[in-house]
């Protein structure tokens, strides 16, 4: 697992909530193609939504054969999680060490996934209230 907070793992299974009840058209559907579409909507501003295409699994279908593709995607995300690292902790001084800078205007991708899921955590929540009341069984 790694490194993974609680936190992260809460945005994980939200996240993949939202897409496979959009994909497979389950209870939160609608919620999920809001998100879904907000999402491309964000890597389309940060010049990222080409990963959406990107090979990132191989199956027994000769077209997801594409190392180069899958090599590039993986360059350009890296590259991007890099520069936004840089972004937003600065190194100084003759050793190593961590400066938080002010963040920019915008806040950069990070902030803004950040607010799409807890925007989404609370309109499940939300959601989840009212078929609470509706059904007291």
């Amino acid at each position: 697992m790694g490194s993974g907070s609680r936190l992260d793992i809460e945005n994980i299974n939200l996240l993949a909530t939202l897409l496979v009840h959009a994909q497979y058209q389950g209870y939160w559907d609608e919620c999920g193609a809001q998100f879904q579409e907000e999402m491309e909507a964000l890597l389309e501003r940060h010049i990222l939504n080409g990963l959406i295409e990107a090979p990132w699994v191989r199956t027994d279908d000769p077209t997801s054969d594409d190392d180069d593709g899958f090599f590039a995607a993986l360059q350009e995300l890296v590259a991007y999680a890099f520069e936004e690292s840089v972004r937003i902790k600065k190194q100084g001084g003759l050793f190593p060490r961590w400066k938080e800078i002010p963040s920019r205007s915008s806040g950069g991708i990070l902030q803004e996934m950040q607010s799409l899921l807890q925007k989404y955590r609370g309109e499940l929540i939300s959601q989840s209230r009212l078929l609470d009341q509706e059904d007291p069984a």
